[in-house]
């Protein structure tokens, strides 16, 4: 008999599946490479819902930890009560708004949504629904880095997040990062089209709206992502003399009024109030203690070294850890991880810096959207940082980012020897033309 729960995640698999690839092919931008963009989405939802199978039907959660059950319960928690309700499809809109009401309650409304429009309250679906996701992002990160780069890089990029499996694990679980990072990285690849081919109002307004669909799930990602844009947007571009107040403002009309008139700012406000060095603090101290990768540090907060410190070992930790230390007495989760480190080392430091450094010499307007986002988040979970583990998970956000500076970084390198060899040729004819002479 067949287990329910795969069954109707393997139907959604088919359905989304086929609306991803039909979806793709009705957009305007990057047709020439078309065929590549669907075959990477249709690779990358198939590794992430084969990698889900063996999670939650062959028992690799229990191996993985499952502190984010709660999202998907909270989902089916939802759907029972819009059904006790019985709330019907004309209702449902101004039903799921309420996700805009309470702290971080979008991943449950969405998952309600999901399961209310499915009929099937079950694990297996919300996972490949996060597998849908983490598909979608290798294709948008390869539109950001066509729009930037070259083919070469884009490619690269494509089959990297494609493959990574940071990016792979997360998606393929039940937890809110696949969505978080789609949005984000659709307002960023929309930002930077923005910012090189001036006004768009299809790329302004889906700027706007996935800058306002982040808030319900991480509303702090969605304030630095907002200002990572208009920042970005209102700069002008050093090497084209060329302003996009227009695109700037677009978004700004379609974020901020909402903002405003909905109350969503007023809510957040009491949580800004509260972000202050002694929440900073408490929180570093509940993530540390009592948890296996718990970091605790005595850092002064309070002082500008202390803080200056704590951002530089946090920053360290979010870039690059675990470190090899803290695999030796680290969980066998952490251990697992250990094949991508290596991997990861290695990109970052010969793919990751050099990419970066050849970015802000030669294309410094052009990256800044993923520039101001990826420092103004790094920055964030630096000073925040308590918990090794939760510094994995919150490196996925920057992901799509550090990857296509890691491939420029890696492009940079085969053409530098692809100089170096002609050089060396060249040489040689010289020598034997000497010869003969």
């Amino acid at each position: 008999m067949k287990d329910p729960d795969l069954f109707s995640g393997l139907l959604l698999f088919i359905l989304l599946s086929v609306a991803g690839g039909l979806a793709l092919s009705a957009t305007r931008n990057h047709r020439q490479a078309l065929g590549f963009q669907v075959r990477i989405f249709l690779y990358a939802f198939a590794v992430r819902f084969a990698l889900s199978i063996v999670i939650y039907e062959f028992g690799l959660v229990n191996i993985l930890g499952d502190e984010d059950a709660s999202g998907w319960l909270a989902g089916v928690g939802f759907q029972q009560t819009w059904m006790r309700q019985k709330v019907d499809l004309l209702d449902l809109p101004s039903v799921l708004l309420g996700a805009y009401d309470g702290h971080h309650r979008g991943y449950g409304y969405m998952l309600g949504a999901l399961f209310y429009l499915w009929g099937a309250p079950a694990r297996m679906p919300a996972a490949v629904l996060n597998c849908f996701f983490g598909a979608l992002t290798c294709v948008f990160a390869y539109r950001t880095a066509s729009t930037l780069f070259s083919s070469w890089v884009a490619i690269r990029v494509g089959w990297l997040t494609c493959l990574f499996p940071s990016l792979v694990i997360w998606s393929a679980q039940t937890v809110k990062e696949p969505i978080v990072i789609l949005l984000e990285t659709i307002a960023l690849y929309c930002c930077t089209h923005l910012k090189l081919f001036g006004f768009s109002l299809r790329h302004a307004l889906l700027c706007g709206l996935t800058i306002l669909l982040v808030v319900p799930f991480r509303f702090y990602a969605a304030y630095v992502a907002g200002a990572a844009v208009l920042l970005a947007l209102i700069l002008p571009q050093i090497s084209r003399g060329k302003v996009t107040f227009s695109s700037a403002l677009a978004v700004s009309v379609l974020v901020i009024p909402i903002l405003v008139t909905s109350g969503i700012l007023v809510r957040h406000e009491v949580e800004f109030e509260r972000f202050n060095l002694q929440y900073i603090e408490s929180f570093r101290r509940n993530v540390a203690v009592g948890t296996g990768s718990g970091v605790e540090t005595s850092y002064d907060l309070q002082t500008p070294t202390g803080f200056g410190m704590a951002t530089v070992v946090g920053g360290a930790h979010l870039l690059l850890a675990p470190f090899p230390w803290q695999l030796t007495s680290g969980s066998l989760r952490k251990m697992l991880a250990t094949p991508e480190l290596f991997v990861w080392w290695w990109l970052f430091f010969f793919g990751v810096l050099p990419g970066l450094w050849h970015s802000l010499r030669s294309r410094f307007s052009d990256i800044q959207p993923l520039l101001f986002f990826s420092f103004g988040l790094g920055l964030l979970y630096s000073v925040m940082f308590g918990n090794v583990g939760l510094a994995y998970r919150q490196r996925a956000q920057l992901l799509p980012w550090l990857l296509i500076f890691a491939v420029v970084g890696l492009e940079q390198r085969v053409l530098r020897r692809a100089v170096g060899r002609r050089v060396r040729i060249s040489n040689q004819m010289a020598t034997e033309a000497r010869r003969w002479l």
